[in-house]
């Protein structure tokens, strides 16, 4: 993402709209085959995609009065211009999780609220066009955009999110026609959330029967549903591949540093539902993950880079320490060291929204399932009493992901006291410090996958039925002098929403023909799945 936008930043510039986006295909040949639209449609974007525009009114806000601070060209110039008024307002309050005194950013409304991230860098402008060619209008398809910052409770304490969206698919059923969620990445937490929160007596209210009444499908496009390592990076360090990368390195530690950055992050209560779930038994223990490569599938967390040369690194150490004595961390020992780094206030909220462990019990779910901190942890809820209902889960994989990092201790002063290790090493899977594994250049298969390919089809966690079907697409880019954003065949994590394979499947379901639409494997997802140990 990062490197497709300082191509396209100059287009924002131009004058007039500037249309990448193809030729409406494939819906323009599958609308000749007899495709029309027939659910309606609601749009969940993931984590950044919405746009984020400031209704203050006070001191440096009037200059950016229902402008995007999150999105378009103004975010860029505020952050060269005015950067501490644009920290000012992407921080939210480290107390409450909420907004600043005197600082209101809200979510961008109606479907251009993420079509375009910039002109030109379309992320929900493919799947528009194509829904727009069976028919569909803003009368029955619509884009659910949220402040992504912000936790789920807060969603829905703050902007009463969910009840909105609880209401727009009830009125959208007057015409007849149940809904079609179409989720990309936190989009599909999101969704999770919400058809727990419908059913409880503590949200929506909708009683056992709401989902299966209302909700045809939910179409998952490179969903997280079990997190995401870099997020855990992010909090615990400020850092990312991103921004690890020498030149992105150089520009910011003289513009905005890792401190600034984890501070940002920090702030951010709905980053965390991005943190990895399932912890050790579905990420690995220092003896091995599930997902190792497979020359690989042995203990070696005891080995240093100069006894290991040119082999692969397990993933079941997140957290590594070449020489520093604290001991590599599992993802349990890694989530511990972010709680500890965090001040009180962070850990309270964050005690507050999420939970990130495995029921294996009815007892435990029973005793759980209108507890909100659980709706976010698919190991820890049940799919809705909606055998009528079907979950797609579609996503790329073949694009070397962040999996585990090697860490150092920082004695600056003025930083967080963990930094990514950048030393070389002469391993396959380590690049300047992190582990890369298979996924979809940011999810994970791990977490793309074992729900869908797995655990969702136990009765523990579908125990009603819900049909469940993987479809899972290799990235398969053009060279980038014939498409900066790689094609009609490229699956990684954003470009999978002008995937065209992936564009049909979507749009045989919300047009009726979701029996045509089923499981495809071409990734080792369920050989993976079968070394994870939850019933």
């Amino acid at each position: 993402f990062v490197h497709d936008m300082t191509k396209l930043l100059a287009l924002d510039k131009q004058a007039g709209p500037i249309r990448l986006t193809g030729e409406f295909e494939p819906a323009m040949t599958l609308e000749k085959e007899g495709l029309r639209k027939k659910h309606n449609v609601v749009l969940v974007p993931g984590i950044i995609s919405s746009g984020l525009e400031s209704w203050s009114t006070a001191n440096c806000s009037r200059p950016y009065f229902r402008q995007r601070l999150w999105g378009t060209s103004t975010m860029f110039k505020a952050i060269l211009l005015d950067k501490e008024c644009w920290v000012q307002h992407i921080m939210l309050d480290k107390r409450t999780g909420l907004d600043p005194h005197g600082i209101k950013l809200r979510a961008a409304q109606g479907l251009d609220a993420a079509d375009y991230f910039i002109t030109g860098y379309w992320i929900w402008g493919k799947a528009i066009e194509n829904l727009a060619v069976l028919g569909y209008d803003s009368n029955d398809m619509t884009l659910a955009s949220y402040d992504w910052r912000v936790s789920y409770y807060d969603l829905e304490r703050r902007d009463q999110y969910f009840s909105r969206l609880q209401s727009r698919i009830e009125l959208a059923q007057r015409t007849g026609a149940k809904t079609v969620l179409v989720t990309h990445s936190m989009g599909s937490q999101v969704v999770q959330y919400f058809m727990k929160w419908v059913e409880s007596p503590r949200g929506g209210r909708g009683g056992s029967q709401w989902v299966d009444t209302h909700i045809e499908a939910v179409i998952n496009l490179a969903g997280s549903p079990l997190g995401v390592p870099k997020t855990l990076a992010s909090l615990l360090s400020g850092e990312q591949r991103e921004t690890v990368q020498p030149l992105a390195s150089y520009l910011l530690d003289h513009f905005m540093n890792r401190k600034e950055l984890a501070r940002i992050f920090r702030s951010w209560t709905g980053l965390a539902a991005l943190l990895p779930k399932g912890g050790s038994a579905v990420w690995g223990d220092l003896s091995g993950a599930p997902d190792d490569p497979v020359s690989n599938h042995t203990d070696v967390s005891s080995q240093t880079a100069d006894s290991n040369v040119h082999s692969d690194v397990s993933f079941g150490g997140q957290i590594r320490f070449d020489s520093d004595g604290l001991g590599n961390q599992t993802m349990d020992g890694a989530l511990q060291l972010l709680f500890d780094a965090l001040d009180a206030d962070e850990q309270r909220l964050m005690h507050r929204d999420y939970s990130f462990g495995v029921f294996r019990t009815q007892s435990e779910m029973d005793a759980h399932k209108d507890d909100h901190r659980v709706w976010t942890n698919p190991l820890q809820h049940q799919l809705p009493n909606a055998p009528n209902m079907s979950i797609y889960c579609l996503y790329g994989h073949g694009a070397a992901t962040e999996r585990a990092y090697y860490y150092t201790f920082d004695n600056s002063s003025d930083a967080p006291s963990l930094k990514i290790d950048r030393t070389p090493r002469p391993l396959r899977n380590v690049d300047i410090g992190i582990v890369n594994g298979e996924g979809d250049g940011t999810v994970p298969l791990l977490s793309l996958g074992y729900m869908c390919a797995d655990a969702w089809r136990k009765p523990l966690y579908n125990p009603h039925g819900v049909r469940v079907v993987t479809r899972e697409f290799v990235h398969n880019p053009l060279a980038v002098f014939k498409d900066i954003r790689g094609g009609a065949d490229a699956a990684d994590h954003i470009n999978i929403l002008g995937n065209h394979d992936v564009t049909a499947d979507v749009l045989r379901v919300v047009a009726g023909h979701g029996q045509d639409v089923n499981d495809r494997f071409t990734s080792n997802i369920r050989e993976y799945a079968a070394r994870i140990n939850i019933p």
